[in-house]
């Protein structure tokens, strides 16, 4: 990996090889830049201070240009070129997740008198930090961290406030061309203000294998944010339910009231990080093919059945229905690559993310159009989904399309068939991706109108619409590159008969129930334990098709779906199954559907 020194030399090359590259395609190069390459290697050999670092950058890149290069060097900047740290970086699950490596090894970047601080009040994060003595310096270093944020977060990610230390008459800044945030030139500490929902935004670029690979030769430092100080707390303990807050206090050196008042003004609730430390390392553990009692005793839990409660009641499911899953969902490498398949499916986009967030109670239509009109693509599905003859006539805008034909209180359950579309596909072993998603839809449209929701309260509507909905999602699973019996799986989709018979054929064969698996996905992406909960009652054979229990309808309804799709050929069924209202219901559906899919 090379020194830890070399971070502030490759850092710094990296930077001024980005600016040559520009200039020369700008037009802006003279016989000064043919000379740089041998500034270059005494910068990466650490040959050089901070001085020659600020001439070289005051005549690549001065005052006069900012407005130029600033533009278009965000573009130019290589981050694999920038040491190994940098590199660590860029592979991080998101901005917190590199805020916390940051603020250990910030001075290889920063500078060693930067005494980084990272503080969270009210809706904003705010990055503090000295400035160098050569102002050139610091204005470089705000524009590698807004292009490392926007790397992790997305190009819409930005500063609000952005404070520099005064300079000159008439000041300019390297951010300005790209950043819309308000940049001001005064006071004495360099500060880089943004809103809160940018922490968490979940990265595309995450690499847990990067960061494994990086993390042995990165040292430790105390400079982190509070939350990061907390979840490194947990690591120290050798039993994790036995924590307890007085205890993480006095690893961070503080007395107990101190560290409840930090959080309480970080608004960040110290059960809840420690349950979801617990859930993280308890699925590593029973995914990984660890025995139940042994996961109870290294988490430290006082027997089997109290870890068991505590675990049902946050994921949904019982540890050995997890653990099961482990065992038989067999992929590439053994289990600790279906933990990685699963830790790394992708995260869903920020608008369907954002969607998810909102309270069903108080969303309205506008709020839900205004959110879906700023993602492109996501609202190209809507509108395509929206135009088939099952939901009505055409839509003539986004408006119709979902307070009309799709329904507001669907929209952010459609949200995640699409968004599993969109991020899975190309890992899929199946070749007709809108086949499944499409039968996903279908199947609720039957159940609305064969059985519909008049006998349910808004609670249990609302989850038999996911169970329909998200049901099946587990589909992306069996047939993910990854898994071992993916062929096996086409195989048996081409062979069988009829959606239900496929589903005992996977289960008989590689004892994976369908419904359960899609578990694995919702623990994932955060849905509640309750939806966990029913899938796997899905699992159950007794009623599996009964169109007079509910969950025989919830099956019956994907495989009508799924069998429709997959034959082109309207499915029949008894009397004992389907009514003839239901069966003429049925035909009316099929026909809708297949005038819009001509």
């Amino acid at each position: 990996m090379g020194a830890n020194v070399q971070y502030h030399g490759f850092f710094w090359s990296a930077v001024i090889r980005a600016l040559l590259s520009l200039r020369r395609d700008n037009g802006l190069d003279n016989e000064y830049d043919t000379t740089m390459l041998e500034s270059v290697t005494q910068i990466e050999n650490e040959k050089m201070d901070d001085d020659g670092l600020a001439s070289i950058l005051h005549s690549l890149c001065p005052a006069r240009e900012y407005e130029t290069i600033g533009r278009s060097l965000i573009g130019y900047l290589d981050f694999n070129k920038m040491s190994n740290l940098v590199v660590y970086l860029t592979a991080s699950k998101h901005i917190d997740d590199a805020l916390h490596v940051l603020g250990k090894h910030y001075h290889y970047i920063l500078g060693n008198s930067a005494a980084l601080t990272v503080k969270t009040d009210g809706n904003e994060t705010c990055l503090r930090f000295q400035p160098s003595s050569h102002p050139v310096l610091t204005e470089f270093r705000c524009y590698f961290l807004l292009a490392l944020c926007r790397h992790l977060a997305g190009r819409k990610f930005d500063f609000t406030t952005v404070t520099l230390p005064p300079s000159g008459e008439h000041p300019v800044s390297l951010l300005k061309p790209v950043s819309s945030g308000d940049i001001r030139h005064e006071g004495v500490v360099v500060s880089l203000a943004f809103d809160n929902k940018w922490c968490t935004q979940a990265s595309f670029y995450y690499s847990q294998s990067i960061k494994k690979m990086l993390a042995g030769n990165l040292d430790t430092s105390n400079d982190l944010p509070l939350k990061q100080q907390v979840k490194e707390a947990f690591l120290k303990a050798p039993s994790p339910a036995k924590i307890r807050s007085e205890w993480v206090a006095t690893q961070l050196g503080q007395t107990e009231s101190a560290f409840r008042r930090q959080l309480r003004q970080e608004s960040i609730s110290f059960s809840a990080l420690l349950k979801e430390y617990i859930h993280d390392q308890s699925c590593h553990r029973l995914l990984s093919g660890e025995k139940t009692e042994d996961t109870a005793a290294h988490l430290g839990f006082s027997d089997r059945r109290s870890f068991e409660r505590s675990f049902k009641e946050h994921a949904g499911i019982s540890a050995g229905q997890l653990r099961q899953l482990g065992n038989r969902l067999r992929f590439q490498k053994g289990n600790g690559n279906l933990i990685n398949v699963v830790e790394n499916l992708p995260p869903l986009p920020n608008s369907i993310q954002s969607l998810l967030n909102m309270d069903c109670e108080t969303m309205t239509l506008a709020d839900v159009v205004s959110l879906i009109e700023k993602d492109p693509i996501f609202q190209a599905h809507v509108m395509s989904k929206a135009s088939r003859a099952v939901y009505g006539s055409v839509p003539k805008n986004l408006e119709q399309a979902i307070g009309r034909n799709l329904g507001l209180g669907n929209i952010r359950n459609l949200a995640v068939i699409f968004a599993a579309q969109q991020l899975l596909t190309s890992q899929c072993r199946f070749d007709k991706v809108n086949l499944l998603t499409d039968a996903m839809l279908l199947s609720l449209t039957i159940f609305q109108r064969l059985f519909g929701f008049n006998r349910l309260n808004e609670d249990q509507t609302e989850q038999v619409k996911q169970l329909l909905l998200f049901g099946t999602l587990s589909l992306f699973l069996i047939f993910h590159d990854e898994c071992l019996f993916s062929d096996g799986a086409v195989t048996h989709w081409d062979e069988s008969a009829s959606f239900d018979v496929f589903l005992n054929r996977i289960n008989d064969e590689y004892g994976v129930c369908l419904y359960g698996a899609t578990s694995l996905m919702l623990l994932r992406w955060g849905f509640n334990s309750a939806v966990n909960q029913q899938l796997w009652k899905l699992c159950s054979n007794d009623e599996n098709g009964n169109s007079d229990s509910l969950t025989g309808q919830i099956t019956l309804c994907h495989t009508i779906a799924f069998n429709l799709l997959n034959s082109q050929e309207t499915p029949e069924y008894s009397q004992d199954t389907l009514t003839k209202v239901q069966s003429e219901m049925l035909e009316e559906i099929v026909t809708s559907w297949r005038v819009s899919a001509a």
